[in-house]
């Protein structure tokens, strides 16, 4: 038998429990057994592994699955719907603080956290799995490294899973590990107005004038710390010491990134990653004028 036919048999099979192993196994054996496979089928393929994973209560297989084939076929707005209800939920908890760190930066994340618990404002402390987790009960490691060079993918990681896990009505906060909290209740007065507003919040970063060579020296790669970074200013993003996504933009940046992983390779940024994100989901940042405008301020 020829793919097409091959492919075809096994899309149209039912989702049974006779069939569920038989499904996942001629998967495999098409993408081994084929070196060209068309997009037009390796979505479907990917979304009928989906389909089978979702029957059997595997929740985890079953959304990648269903993420892979987004990624192959990013303008289906079926299958984009289809993940939006598969982890749809709300929230009581309307904005979160997310302190991005390392486990080799651990006892700043602490001592940020401190600062969160004594002013009663909810927060998470997110790190890379390549590592030891970082000891605190609000500490999250995702699937990305520790280095310099993953965090984009380690932020993406967080935001992502804050959108499945947590709500999608929640605003998200992210911090780095090095500010600090100086005046809670400015924050909570922020925090509550830039959700109102739906906002993409933060402040100005560099704009033509981008140093490019920002990375070198920080990166786990000797490699990557003597290339020069090579994509395209856009327009001006939100620092990466503090931003604010709103429950909208928040939603976009995860989209975007599933459905182009693309925009990761090359990124050493992640908040102009972010930024860039965005500007493709025609969100237009607010700037202010300084992290202070957040109740923050870098340093202890």
């Amino acid at each position: 038998m020829t793919f097409n036919q091959r492919a075809t048999t096994v899309l149209q099979l039912p989702v049974s429990p006779l069939t569920w192993d038989g499904i996942l196994k001629e998967c495999d054996r098409l993408e081994e057994e084929f070196l060209h496979i068309p997009s037009g089928y390796k979505w479907a393929l990917d979304y009928k592994r989906f389909q089978v994973e979702q029957a059997r209560g595997n929740a985890s297989a079953s959304l990648a699955w269903l993420k892979t084939a987004i990624a192959t076929m990013p303008y289906n707005s079926e299958i984009i719907g289809d993940y939006k209800n598969v982890v749809k939920k709300s929230s009581g908890v309307k904005n979160i603080v997310m302190i991005v760190s390392s486990k080799k930066s651990e006892a700043k994340a602490l001592r940020l956290a401190a600062q969160f618990d004594n002013a009663n404002i909810e927060y998470m402390i997110v790190s890379g799995s390549d590592a030891p987790s970082i000891k605190h009960v609000r500490a999250l490691q995702v699937s990305a490294s520790d280095a310099y060079e993953g965090t984009p993918k380690k932020v993406a990681a967080a935001l992502t899973w804050v959108y499945e896990n947590i709500g999608d009505n929640v605003g998200v906060l992210k911090l780095e590990d090095r500010m600090s909290l100086r005046e809670p209740e400015k924050l909570r007065q922020s925090l509550a107005a830039l959700a109102q507003e739906n906002a993409y919040a933060g402040v100005r970063s560099a704009d033509l004038d981008h140093d490019r060579c920002q990375h070198w020296g920080e990166c786990r790669d000797p490699a990557l710390n003597r290339r020069v970074y090579g994509k395209p200013v856009l327009r001006p993003w939100a620092n990466g010491g503090a931003y604010y996504l709103g429950a909208g933009p928040l939603e976009k940046v995860v989209m975007a990134l599933i459905r182009f992983p693309g925009l990761f390779d090359g990124e050493y940024y992640e908040d102009k990653l972010i930024g860039d994100a965005l500007v493709f989901e025609a969100v237009e940042p607010k700037f202010v004028n300084s992290y202070a405008d957040f109740g923050l301020a870098e340093g202890i």
